[in-house]
């Protein structure tokens, strides 16, 4: 059974090692479904993988910032 944990393993250093060596393309359409609030069907929505990067930065941005405010932590000379 320890061996084939092991196998595995192996197998998949080498199948991950040819796919390190493609360049991540950013242009590359992902497609994700995305749960809307007030219905209980996900929506399918499809971009590339630059702009899930720059939400997925701009909601820890948010939350970073939403986070300083509930702690008193804000800059209050900039509001």
């Amino acid at each position: 059974m320890l061996s084939y944990f092991i196998a595995l393993a192996i197998a998949g250093e080498l199948s991950g090692s040819s796919a390190d060596k493609e360049p991540i393309k950013e242009d590359k359409i992902v497609c994700r479904s995305v749960m809307t609030v007030g219905s209980r069907i996900p929506d399918r929505v499809c971009r590339t993988k630059k702009e899930w990067a720059n939400i997925a930065r701009e909601n820890e941005e948010q939350l970073q910032n939403r986070s300083n405010y509930s702690r008193g932590t804000q800059n209050r000379n900039t509001e």
